[in-house]
């Protein structure tokens, strides 16, 4: 098949789940023998215009902005519909896949892309992502940033209903798309996302060793959360979670990995709060360095306040070796609960947060699990090819 692949976000080019699902998928479809073409954002015009990764992965870029503003939408559609029409007088598509909304809002309105089936790709809500990022410290969010919101829930719901079928990763986004758009409940299949196993392993040796190596302390329960550090990542709960636990200031030890809109305020949280022997910034982890972090940590924190569509690093710790605590949100106890319940807080506020992870020093067998234990449930699981067969399974139906 020839394939093309319309995306917003697209890993390595951005950091985040939706980024690597799609990079990893279209790597897995050319290993499958298909030819795959990605449409796709050029921020500033940081990247190469056009980029072959391999004999049948093709990028190509449209010139894109971060600010938000309407004339960034306007810009956006008319960039990437100029570079679909493009590809559709170079070649034919078997099949379509839409990965965000903002992207083909253009190439909707060419017959060519009309006239291709197409699948779409439902990772989260655009329009709730957008507000989340735009609430103010106080829940306020302006009147500008609503219209903008409605804007893109009503452009995203025109994609969408244009769609052949809609692939969710968790039953939390089934459920999340056929309420929020009333799509039908037959149409949208459930393909959970993957792990790169061979990138993502156990440690050659024991966990002491990873700790020494990379400098982590060995008196200390090691904690560990990579995250885009935004607001709906419940980093703050996190962080008030130590002030509040003499136990957890002496005898654990935070590593807080990633960057984001909030960098700035939870540092000057963890000073305010005198927090600095028991929480450290990690800042960007380089994709080489996380099997390490994660090998060498104790446990991995997910305490995530709102939409978790599924949660990829959930899957890279555990092929590491090392369970996963994580919020009773989205997705997260669709994965975590299966390997064990126990591991899932019993809520997002500080206090849950703050109940387990004593819990979790204070009876230490409760919450032993060998690396090995954890590397199975995921080999067992979630694969790349995994995913790349369901999505062929289900794009060959559509052709036919």
């Amino acid at each position: 098949m020839n394939i093309l692949m319309l995306a917003d976000v697209f890993y390595p080019d951005t950091i985040g789940g939706a980024g690597k699902v799609i990079y990893h998928l279209c790597l897995e479809l050319t290993r499958k023998g298909h030819e795959v073409h990605i449409v796709t954002r050029n921020v500033d015009g940081k990247f190469s215009e056009y980029e072959q990764y391999n004999p049948s992965l093709f990028i190509h870029r449209f010139l894109s902005s971060q600010n938000d503003s309407i004339n960034l939408f306007l810009s956006e559609i008319r960039h990437s519909s100029t570079t679909v029409k493009r590809l559709y007088h170079e070649m034919e598509f078997d099949i379509g896949c839409v990965h965000q909304s903002m992207v083909a809002i253009g190439p909707s309105f060419s017959c060519r892309f009309k006239n291709t089936p197409f699948l779409y790709y439902y990772h989260s809500p655009w329009y709730e992502e957008y507000l989340v990022k735009k609430r103010d410290p106080n829940g306020r969010i302006k009147k500008r940033d609503r219209l903008i919101a409605y804007l893109m829930r009503r452009m995203e719901r025109r994609i969408l209903i244009k769609a052949s079928k809609v692939i969710v990763l968790s039953r939390f986004m089934r459920n999340n798309v056929s309420e929020l758009y009333g799509y039908p409940s037959d149409k949208i299949k459930i393909i959970p996302g993957g792990v790169t196993l061979n990138h993502f392993r156990l440690p050659d040796r024991n966990k002491t060793d990873v700790k020494k190596r990379i400098d982590f302390p060995l008196d200390k329960i090691i904690f560990l959360t990579v995250r885009n550090l935004v607001p709906r990542m419940g980093l703050e709960n996190l962080i008030k979670a130590f002030t509040k636990s003499e136990i957890l200031k002496e005898k654990g030890l935070l590593y807080i990995g990633g960057r984001g809109l909030l960098e700035n305020r939870l540092k000057a949280m963890v000073e305010d709060l005198n927090l600095t022997k028991s929480i450290s910034f990690l800042g960007h982890v380089q994709d080489e360095d996380l099997p390490g972090i994660y090998q060498a940590s104790d446990f991995f924190i997910l305490p995530t306040e709102k939409l978790e569509g599924f949660g990829l690093v959930i899957l890279e710790a555990m092929a590491c070796g090392t369970p996963v605590l994580g919020t009773p949100v989205g997705a997260i106890p669709e994965v975590i609960g299966p390997f064990n319940e126990r591991l899932i807080f019993k809520g997002t506020d500080w206090k849950s947060i703050k109940e387990k992870l004593e819990d979790v020093i204070e009876n230490p067998d409760r919450y032993k699990y060998e690396p090995e234990a954890c590397r199975s449930f995921v080999e067992k699981n979630f694969s790349w090819r995994k995913v790349a067969d369901a999505f062929e399974k289900e794009a060959i139906k559509l052709i036919k």
